[in-house]
């Protein structure tokens, strides 16, 4: 029954009924490798043709070497995948901690208790308005707020939202994040500029962010939208230089040679 219930915990997750951000992120990876996926399955069903008709030697150059960068992408396709097999364990792990938890608190609460003796009622204040209300929540908690208005749309909220959260949390783990979702929210409005601008504050605001090759990766393909192609290559080989192991920079390798 827990298994069950947890399947159903997951697909609320996936569909946005339960916004995380590293479930979202993981989804658009696993829809990504997917495409990619059936691009390579195009590409060599294109190629193998041709194998068929001949001797891998004696076929032109351009095909064989066109065949060894097939080989390369399929093994990349591999390694990311096994990440993110891995990231889909960690979640399923933090799920199932989730269902016990509330597996426990849906039996304390099932427990009779005794009433409390009736107290005086006492006048409710008023709550503050706007986003002063973010003053009263934990950092997580007005992080999500801001993320939820991403997840449904609402990406003027959000960047309001997420600009709110830096200026109270400005040093919390989450401030990275909270910058890159800013520039994310700008790129899903189609507003390059400060879709870039925000991506280039992550950059050298959080050096050591966990999001700054995707903040690169990001940044690059704003430029590209605004037309400024040298900066945008600039930014992809930095991100192959630097972090030459993420997933960002295998697609920034293919994002360099379209734009050739």
């Amino acid at each position: 029954m827990k298994r069950y219930a947890l399947w159903i915990f997951l697909g609320l997750m996936v569909s946005g009924c339960v916004p995380t951000a590293d479930f979202t992120e993981l989804r658009d990876d696993v829809r990504e490798v997917q495409a990619d996926n059936k691009k390579l399955k195009q590409a060599e069903a294109e190629l193998r043709k041709r194998v068929e008709a001949a001797d891998k030697n004696s076929l032109p150059a351009a095909t064989v070497k066109r065949l060894d960068t097939l080989d390369a992408a399929v093994a990349d396709l591999k390694t990311r995948q096994q990440s993110l097999d891995q990231k889909l364990a960690a979640l399923i792990t933090q799920a199932e901690d989730t269902l016990r938890q509330l597996d426990s608190l849906s039996g304390r609460l099932e427990e009779p208790s005794p009433k409390p003796p009736p107290k005086a009622a006492s006048p409710r204040p008023s709550p503050p308005s706007g986003f002063d209300n973010q003053a009263m929540l934990s950092p997580t908690a007005s992080f999500n707020l801001a993320y939820n208005d991403y997840l449904k749309g609402n990406y003027d909220l959000a960047v309001a939202g997420f600009e709110n959260f830096l200026h109270q949390y400005p040093s919390t783990s989450l401030a990275a994040h909270a910058q890159y979702w800013i520039g994310e929210s700008y790129a899903n409005k189609h507003e390059y500029r400060p879709a870039v601008d925000a991506y280039e504050r992550l950059i050298s605001s959080y050096p050591k962010s966990d999001k700054l090759p995707a903040a690169l990766y990001k940044a690059a393909l704003g430029y590209a939208e605004l037309g400024d192609l040298a900066k945008a290559r600039s930014l992809f080989k930095r991100l192959i230089e630097e972090h030459p192991q993420s997933d960002e920079a295998a697609r920034a390798k293919q994002k360099l040679a379209e734009l050739r």
